[in-house]
């Protein structure tokens, strides 16, 4: 059994990482761990990550401090909502998706191991790679 203590005190004490200096995918505070054909882990940032699709399942977001925006390319066209602290969100397999938390998020997320994509452009006009 492992146990990752996601309480308000440690959650915040996670730093975020500020993704416009980032070199590469940040680190999650508490490691990653495999769920049913899903990587979890927490993602603890301030800024806007690339676009992501997840083609082979849905993906799981629990905001646990701060707030971001999250828009989903869904096929009726783009629907953003804001996310914040105790919020639960299914983002569907197959739709295009990003956040942007310009004040920094805390997240536990629940993402399929296989089959993902990104773009760091918008992936409606580039393709999506």
């Amino acid at each position: 059994m492992i146990v990752h203590d996601l309480g308000a005190e440690s959650v915040a004490r996670m730093t975020p990482v500020d993704l416009t200096t980032a070199e590469g995918e940040p680190p999650s505070p508490i490691g990653y761990f495999d769920f049913h054909g899903c990587t979890c882990g927490v993602g603890s940032f301030s800024g806007r990550p690339p676009w992501e699709l997840h083609i082979a399942g849905d993906e799981l977001l629990h905001i646990l401090a701060g707030e971001s925006e999250l828009t989903v390319l869904e096929p009726g066209g783009p629907v953003t909502r804001r996310l914040v602290a105790g919020d639960l969100v299914v983002v569907p397999q197959g739709c295009w998706h990003r956040n942007d938390a310009p004040n920094g998020v805390t997240m536990l997320f629940m993402t399929p191991t296989e089959a993902n994509r990104h773009s760091f452009g918008d992936p409606r006009q580039e393709g999506g790679d």
